[in-house]
C-alpha cells in the first residue's frame, strides 16, 4: 500500500514586524494525516492510536465542531464530499500523553500533487477555536505553490487587535512542506509566521525518531513556549495587551463563553 500520511521533521517561527520586532524560532515535528488512513496506521504502527488511549493519538472531537462525528464527516461540512481522486490531509500535532495545543490545524483537500482547497483551523489560549474555509486559490509562481486572502475576524493574540488581513502561502512538495499565515495592515506585513518541514514514512521507527526522542518539539509543550514569548513581549518590550472580544464570526466554531454556560446549565 501506498501511504499519503507523513511525518515531518522542521521548525515553526514567528516573526513579529511592527511595533516592535521580535522573531523566534523552535524545532517542530509535525504530521500530515490522510484521513481515509487513519485507522490503518493505528493498527499498523504501535505507538499510535486513532479516538482510543495511546502514546501518540489522534481524537476526531479535537477538531473543527469537537463532535463525535469522525474529522473527515465534520470537513465535508466545508469542502463538501471528496470525489474520485481527492484525498484529505490533516496537518497538526497529535496527542502526546494525551496532551496537544495546536494554534492551527490545516485541513488540505488534494487532487494527485494540486491543492484544491483548505480549512485553516486556529485554535487561541483562551478556549475559542474558529476557522477560515479557503475555497478560492491563487497558483504561485511555483506549479506547487498557492496563496489566499481573507480578513481576520478571530482573535489570537492579545498584542494584535481584530485589524488586518491574512496572507496564506502552501508549497506541498513531495518530500517538504512550508505553510505560511502573515498579517497585514494597510498593505504592511506586520507579522509572518511558518511551519516548514521535510517528510518520512508515519512508521514506528521514524516516530520514534522525530516525535518521541523530541517530545519538546511536538504540541506537547507548545502552551509554555506561548507564554514564554507573551512575557518577553509583555515585560521586556512592553507592547499593549488587547482584551479578548466576544467572538461575532460564524466560523468560530468553539465560544469559550458559551460552552460555560453550557455547562453550568448542565
Amino acid at each position: 500500500m501506498n501511504w499519503n500520511s507523513q511525518i515531518y521533521r522542521g521548525e515553526v517561527v514567528h516573526q513579529r514586524l511592527s511595533p516592535v520586532p521580535h522573531t523566534f524560532t523552535y524545532p517542530m515535528t509535525f504530521f500530515a494525516f490522510d484521513l481515509n488512513e487513519l485507522d490503518a496506521l493505528a493498527a499498523r504502527v504501535s505507538c499510535f492510536s486513532h479516538n482510543r488511549s495511546g502514546l501518540l493519538r489522534v481524537n476526531d472531537h479535537d477538531y473543527l465542531r469537537g463532535e463525535r462525528s469522525s474529522i473527515q464527516e465534520q470537513l465535508t461540512m466545508y469542502l463538501g464530499p471528496e470525489l474520485e481522486g481527492q484525498r484529505s490531509l490533516l496537518v497538526t500535532s497529535p496527542r502526546y500523553l494525551n496532551y496537544a495545543f495546536n494554534p492551527v490545524n490545516f485541513h488540505l483537500r488534494m487532487q494527485g500533487d494540486q491543492l484544491l482547497a483548505v480549512v485553516a483551523e486556529v485554535n487561541n489560549t483562551f478556549g475559542d477555536r474558529h476557522v477560515y474555509p479557503l475555497l478560492t486559490l491563487q497558483q504561485g509562481e511555483r506549479s506547487d505553490c498557492w496563496t489566499a486572502r481573507c480578513p481576520k475576524d478571530f482573535h489570537v493574540s492579545p498584542f494584535n487587535d481584530m485589524a488586518g488581513e491574512y496572507y496564506f502561502t502552501f508549497r506541498i512538495e513531495a518530500e517538504e512542506v512550508y505553510l505560511g499565515v502573515d498579517l497585514y495592515r494597510d498593505g504592511d506585513c506586520v507579522l509572518k509566521t511558518w511551519i516548514q518541514g521535510k517528510g518520512a514514512a508515519v512508521n514506528r521507527s521514524n516516530i520514534i525518531r522525530y516525535a518521541l526522542l523530541h517530545p519538546f518539539d511536538t504540541a506537547l509543550n507548545s502552551m509554555p513556549r506561548i507564554i514564554w514569548q507573551a512575557a518577553q513581549l509583555y515585560y521586556k518590550k512592553h507592547l499593549p495587551v488587547h482584551p479578548r472580544p466576544t467572538p461575532e464570526s460564524e466560523q468560530t466554531l468553539i465560544d469559550r463563553d458559551r460552552r460555560e454556560e453550557a455547562h453550568a446549565v448542565i
